[in-house]
């Protein structure tokens, strides 16, 4: 039996303790800033004081420049702390958010409200921290989708296996057809989270080449078919006799099979799905419409974003895991072109890409 020898990865560490203490100790700031006016203020002095000695100053002159000043000298520290209580505040302010941020707290906001370097860096340091929190957010729900999505196809998969093993499946060739459909279920799954991860990274490499759009859409229309006759769906292609893109055939091809499917399992039996390709201004234009409900309000606003569903006890069942739509932004805005949902009646996905392919 071989196995693999788990080496135990370092993470680093951070010294909260020793940051804790420099961000209580802030105000140092302020009065670092007092003290460095008041050193410029105590050289003009001596410098006014030597000018004096050799101008051969009289003393009564003298002391009525060192009244004058004193006073000043007073009036400056003054104002120099009166400068520097709001900098340390706002630099502490910064300090602070930034340990929250660390111990996990991504809440955490400054409040700095500065028309300067310091209120630049602060709006800076908010920015970061907004998009933290919605990777956190992402992450989390990516985490739980996945374990919902995995949950449902190990559980048939256990149960057949169960059955299969006590001798109590009246049919084991039927059970074993419906492990194959759960294993390539979730065959696709991981196929569709590579994928996600490639688009997201921006690592997918496009082999682009001169493409009819109308022949993608008729295989991906062959690839359907035999789920269209279970459902009873009629697929019709609306297209003018050629319409050429500078296309990666496998990706976009993946993109009108993911539209064509969703479309065939959200239309009515015996109702019709239709595929429009038209060209204009040097773009080729494809519209998915189907005779369902099409897509709720509360759907259209994040429709494309990862994991999102219509229906999610529907989806559910149909074994999907809500990546189709998120992965053909992401391919179609690899090709420069964009997608977006059209008003009903019905679901309507239209996508618009650039004829010719501009580097």
């Amino acid at each position: 039996m071989t196995g693999v020898d788990a080496h135990p990865v370092a993470t680093p560490t951070l010294d909260l303790s020793d940051i804790r203490h420099k961000a209580h100790g802030m105000n140092r700031l302020g009065r670092r800033f007092l003290g460095a006016t008041l050193a410029v203020l105590g050289v003009a002095i001596m410098m006014i004081a030597i000018a004096a000695q050799t101008m051969f100053i009289n003393k009564h002159d003298l002391r009525l420049l060192m009244w004058v000043l004193i006073p000043a000298v007073m009036g400056a520290a003054v104002v120099a702390m009166l400068l520097a209580r709001p900098v340390a505040r706002d630099a502490k302010r910064i300090c602070d958010a930034a340990m929250r941020v660390a111990d996990g707290d991504l809440s955490a906001r400054t409040g700095v409200q500065r028309n300067d370097e310091l209120g630049e860096a602060a709006e800076m340091f908010d920015v970061m921290v907004d998009r933290l929190d919605s990777i956190e957010y992402e992450r989390s729900l990516m985490l739980s989708s996945i374990s919902h999505d995995l949950r449902t196809p190990l559980a048939a998969l256990r149960a057949a296996v169960e059955a299969i093993r006590d001798g109590v499946a009246p049919d084991p060739d039927m059970y074993l057809s419906g492990m194959e459909r759960q294993v390539r279920a979730l065959t696709s799954l991981v196929d569709d989270l590579q994928l996600h991860s490639r688009l997201v990274s921006g690592t997918l490499d496009l082999d682009t080449t001169r493409l009819d759009l109308n022949e993608l859409v008729d295989e991906a229309m062959e690839t359907l078919r035999p789920l269209a006759v279970q459902r009873g769906v009629t697929l019709l292609l609306e297209a003018e006799s050629r319409v050429m893109a500078d296309a990666d055939g496998s990706q976009f091809g993946r993109v009108i099979r993911n539209l064509l499917e969703n479309a065939i399992r959200h239309a009515p039996d015996e109702s019709t799905v239709v595929v429009q390709v038209t060209e204009s201004a040097g773009h080729a234009l494809m519209r998915v419409i189907d005779e369902g409900s099409g897509f709720p309000e509360a759907f259209r606003a994040h429709a494309f974003e990862p994991f999102a569903r219509a229906d999610e006890a529907r989806d559910i069942r149909t074994g999907t895991a809500g990546l189709g739509l998120s992965i053909a932004k992401g391919i179609v805005t690899a090709h420069h072109g964009t997608i977006s949902l059209g008003d009903g009646p019905g679901g309507i996905v239209e996508i618009r890409i650039p004829s010719r392919r501009t580097s």
